[in-house]
C-alpha cells in the first residue's frame, strides 16, 4: 500500500499487505502528535486481515477526530476498514463490497482444520461489526459475506456504512456500469485511473517473498498484477532485495511484479527438484543398505551350515535396519557354529548340567525339533536354562 502525508491527510491508495499495519500506526501516529482532526482518504480493493485489524483498532483507540474520505473504492477489508470510524464519506461514483474473508492453507488434515477455524472466527469478526454498524440481523449480513456484495454510494450511505456521500474529485471517463457485469479487476483498474496524484509516498521494504506472504490476504478471486503502485525507488529496492534481473528500476509495474512472480515460481521449482533429489537418494540409500542386510544375513547362515526361518530372517532384518549393519554383523560374530552331537550326552546321568552337554548351541526350536524329551527333562532338571531358552523363543 502506498501512504503519503500532506498536512492533515494521510492518503492510503493499494492492497493492503501483510505489515502496512504498522506502517499505518507509524504515519497515524506522526499526524496525532499535530492534529486533533484528521482525513484519511483511501481507495483498496483489500488485502491482510491482520493488518487490516491492527489498522482499525488504531483508528478506533485515536483521541483524534478521523474522518474517512472513500475516494474510488473500498472492497474487501477495506469494506471493514471504514467501520472504524463514525465520519465516513464517499464519492458520488464510488463503490463498498463486502465478502467473507478467503486463504489457502498447506499441510495436513490438522493445518486445514485449523485455518478453516481461522477463516470462521475473521467471518464472524465482519459479522459482528456489520451488524453493530447497520443494525441488520445476523441472516442478512451473513447473505452478504456469502458472495461479492458491491454497493453504490447511495446503497452504502441507506445501510449505515457511510455518512455522507460527496462529489467526486476527479471527472470520469467512464459510462455508467454495473460493477456485477463488468468484474471486480475492471472495477478496480478504473479507479486505479482516475486517482488525483498521491503525495510523495514514505517507501518502506516491499512484502513480497513467497506465496506464504499471501496466507489470509482478503482478495478477491482476481487479483490485478497491472496496479501503478510502485514508484522508482520501491521497484528499486525489489530489484535489488530479490536479484531480479531482468528489469531495472524504469520498468513498467507490470514488468516487475511478472519477474517477481518468476522469480517466486523458479524458487518453488528448486524446492521441489531438491524434494525429488532427496527422496530419490533416500531410496537409493534403503535399497543399498537392504542389499547389505540381505548379504549378512545370507553370509551368516552360510557360515553357521543352516537355513533361517522366515521369522529368524525377519528378526535379524528388523536388527540390520533399526540399529545398523554393524550391530547385526556383531550378533552374528557371537552366535558359534553348531557343534556335532555328543553320544554321549544322550546318556542320561541325572547329574546337573547332563541334559544340555554338548549341545549349548541349541535353541528352543532345535531342542522341539531334535530332542523334545531331552527338553522336557531340561524342564525339571536344568529349570534355569529352561527358562532363558523359553524366553529367547517367545520372547
Amino acid at each position: 500500500m502506498i501512504f503519503g502525508i500532506k498536512e492533515n491527510t494521510l492518503t492510503m491508495y493499494g492492497t493492503i499487505w501483510e505489515y502496512d499495519g504498522q506502517d499505518f500506526v507509524y504515519y497515524l501516529n506522526q499526524l496525532e502528535a499535530k492534529y486533533s482532526e484528521i482525513t484519511i482518504r483511501m481507495h483498496t480493493y483489500g488485502g491482510s486481515v491482520f493488518a487490516g485489524n491492527l489498522m482499525c483498532n488504531a483508528i478506533e483507540r485515536s483521541n483524534a477526530n478521523i474522518t474517512i474520505i472513500i475516494d474510488g473504492l473500498a472492497a474487501s477489508m477495506g469494506a471493514v476498514f471504514i467501520l472504524s470510524s463514525k465520519n465516513v464519506k464517499i464519492v458520488n461514483n464510488g463503490y463498498v463490497m463486502i465478502h467473507a474473508p478467503s486463504s489457502g492453507s498447506y499441510g495436513n488434515a490438522k493445518d486445514h482444520e485449523s485455518a478453516a477455524k481461522l477463516l470462521r472466527l475473521m467471518e464472524q469478526n465482519f459479522t459482528d461489526k456489520l451488524m453493530l454498524r447497520t443494525g441488520k440481523s445476523k441472516d442478512e449480513v451473513m447473505a452478504w459475506l456469502d458472495t461479492d456484495t458491491w454497493l453504490s454510494a447511495q446503497e452504502a450511505l441507506d445501510l449505515g456504512l457511510v455518512s455522507e456521500v460527496i462529489p467526486a474529485s476527479v471527472e470520469t471517463v467512464y459510462p455508467s456500469f454495473i460493477p456485477e457485469e463488468v468484474g471486480e479487476t475492471e472495477v478496480f483498474n478504473m479507479y486505479a485511473a482516475l486517482l488525483t496524484s498521491i503525495p510523495t509516498p514514505a517507501v518502506s521494504l516491499m512484502k513480497y517473498s513467497t506465496p506464504a506472504v499471501n496466507a489470509f490476504m482478503d482478495f478477491p478471486t482476481q487479483q490485478s498484477q497491472s496496479q501503478s503502485n510502485f514508484n522508482d525507488d520501491m521497484k528499486q529496492l525489489l530489484i535489488t532485495a530479490l536479484a531480479l534481473h531482468t528489469v531495472n528500476a524504469q520498468s513498467s509495474d507490470t514488468a516487475v511484479i511478472g519477474a517477481i512472480q518468476q522469480k517466486i515460481n523458479d524458487l518453488e521449482a528448486e524446492k521441489r527438484t531438491a524434494e525429488t533429489a532427496k527422496t530419490t537418494a533416500e531410496a537409493k540409500l534403503k535399497e543399498y543398505e537392504d542389499g547389505r542386510i540381505k548379504a549378512i544375513i545370507d553370509g551368516a547362515a552360510a557360515g553357521l551350515g543352516k537355513t533361517f526361518t522366515e521369522d529368524e530372517r525377519k528378526t535379524y532384518e528388523t536388527i540390520g535396519a533399526t540399529s545398523g549393519v554393524e550391530a547385526l554383523e556383531l550378533v552374528f560374530k557371537t552366535v558359534s557354529k553348531p557343534q556335532a552331537p555328543n553320544i554321549s550326552a544322550a546318556i542320561q546321568t541325572g547329574n546337573q548340567g547332563a541334559v544340555t552337554a554338548g549341545r549349548e548351541s541349541w535353541d528352543f526350536a532345535q531342542w522341539q525339533k531334535e530332542d523334545p524329551k531331552g527338553l522336557e527333562k531340561m524342564a525339571t532338571q536344568e529349570p534355569e536354562k529352561f527358562k532363558n531358552l523359553f524366553n529367547a523363543k517367545y520372547q
